[in-house]
């Protein structure tokens, strides 16, 4: 009885966050505050045009003018408007204001964890675990001059996402939208605001900055990054000390060892101390490296250099977490865990499309953007509410891919929305929740690597890994 009460509360508390962010009066007093709403008589309410540009389209690489206000009249018969009405609508700075702000909401309500953390073994000694990571959405370049994009080969205009990922919770720490151009270094230090004790954050090298891993240590908090090629690595905070041929270094001190496992420090002025874990890899993953690089470089009309080609042979990660806490050999292991981001993102493009901004209007950019990123929101909230009791009550590992499709399907998840009965499809959620889980293989996923404490480099052999292609160092980032 506890349990079954226990899963119930949680839920309750799941649902009541998402009704809030559909509350009706709440919605409609904030259509009037940022001017959405002018007029009394006006026929969609506030809270029908946020419906319709979140979960009813949920999922929709393109609906037209004429199949939103059909949509519309579905949502409330009343709301009778034209398709010039509601383009002109939708091309509104008050209604880009509205959807912003309905967006933050939901964030605001996602924020607040509501049960217990899941918690593999390899993570259990960290309080928060982070991953950030950002994808580019290309626009029409009509709007290069509103968001800038990265030019070259790539297209003038393009919006980039930043977001942070708190793995234990499923829960959306942050979400920047920038100009595509913008480096992911300008946001490195972002995630140093609301820093606890113990905490651990991964990220890859377009945030590497010696200042940012500075002040994480400095909030005694864990960084575990891939180490970026090009910085000095020191074996003495001596000024004297001379920076060390690092791949030369490894292969004498460690000769074939398959893991190397050295207190250094990096940078020639700021000489942070902190620990670099080197991974000799597989000769068939060394080779597949250099192709890949050869390709790469030829495309450039460049040549690979003997330090380059040197530096393939290896995986290497930096960090300041003690091998008390984290053995060498698992450190590569838990850096597996950035790779669920790149997921998150193949997830949120290929199930829900926002990826695909159409028009040349920024208004309606910004107003499909935010509705798109509402919604992510809301099913954030949801799958990990469905990932926790997976985890707990059935022993099982909840696949996002189906539960998202199943919630897309037959409309369910707009259905319960829109009448408000989120309850009843938390219910059947529970009823059939076994077959939206990952089906049992002889491949692990990243989770049971981390579970199981399965040593990084025994995670390249096949019966080990979901997919070695899924690895994040070798994987060419498709997000």
């Amino acid at each position: 009885m506890n349990i079954i009460n226990n899963v119930k509360q949680i839920s309750e508390k799941v649902k009541d966050k998402i009704m809030r962010v559909f509350d009706k009066t709440s919605l409609n007093n904030l259509a009037r505050k940022t001017g959405f709403i002018k007029r009394s008589t006006v026929k969609a309410e506030g809270e029908d045009f946020v419906k319709l540009m979140t979960t009813e389209i949920i999922g929709e690489d393109a609906v037209s003018t004429e199949g939103l206000c059909d949509i519309l009249r579905q949502i409330n018969p009343e709301a009778d408007m034209t398709p010039q009405s509601l383009n002109e609508r939708i091309n509104r700075k008050e209604s880009v204001e509205y959807l912003k702000e309905v967006f933050e909401a939901a964030f605001r309500e996602n924020l607040e964890p509501v049960r217990s953390a899941i918690s593999p073994a390899l993570l259990s000694p960290f309080g928060r675990v982070f991953i950030e990571d950002s994808t580019a959405i290309t626009l029409n370049e009509k709007l290069a001059d509103e968001f800038r994009g990265s030019g070259g080969s790539a297209s003038r205009s393009a919006v980039k996402i930043d977001i942070t990922y708190e793995v234990k919770q499923d829960i959306i720490q942050n979400i920047l939208i920038k100009n595509g151009n913008d480096s992911d270094l300008s946001e490195a230090e972002t995630i140093l605001t609301g820093l606890r004790e113990n905490d651990l954050i991964l990220r890859d090298l377009g945030y590497f900055t010696l200042k940012s891993l500075r002040e994480i240590s400095g909030k005694r908090a864990f960084f575990l990054s891939r180490m970026l090629k090009g910085v000095n690595v020191y074996l003495s905070a001596d000024k004297d000390a001379e920076a060390i041929d690092l791949t030369e270094f490894i292969d004498k001190k460690f000769g074939f060892l398959p893991v190397s496992d050295i207190n250094v420090y990096i940078g020639k002025e700021e000489r942070l101390p902190c620990r670099l874990i080197a991974y000799r890899l597989p000769d068939d993953t060394v080779a597949e490296r250099i192709r890949k690089a050869r390709g790469n470089t030829q495309k450039k009309g460049r040549q690979l250099t003997e330090e380059y080609l040197n530096w393939l042979r290896f995986n290497i990660f930096i960090t300041n977490i003690s091998c008390e806490i984290l053995e060498a050999e698992s450190v590569g292991t838990v850096y597996r865990l950035r790779w669920q981001i790149e997921i998150t993102f193949k997830h949120w493009k290929s199930l829900l499309k926002i990826n695909i901004m159409r028009g040349i209007r920024r208004e309606r950019v910004e107003c499909f953007l935010y509705g798109r990123l509402t919604v992510i929101v809301i099913l954030t909230m949801i799958c990990g509410y469905a990932s926790w009791y997976a985890y707990n009550y059935l022993k099982k590992e909840a696949s996002f891919h189906k539960l998202i499709n199943w919630l897309k399907r037959k409309g369910r998840l707009s259905d319960a929305v829109r009448s408000g009965c989120v309850e009843a499809l938390f219910e059947e959620l529970r009823e059939i929740s076994g077959t939206l889980c990952k089906q049992k293989r002889k491949r692990k996923t990243t989770r049971q690597l981390l579970e199981e404490r399965i040593p990084y480099m025994e995670s390249f052999l096949p019966d080990y890994v979901e997919n070695r292609d899924n690895d994040p160092i070798l994987l060419k980032k498709a997000a």
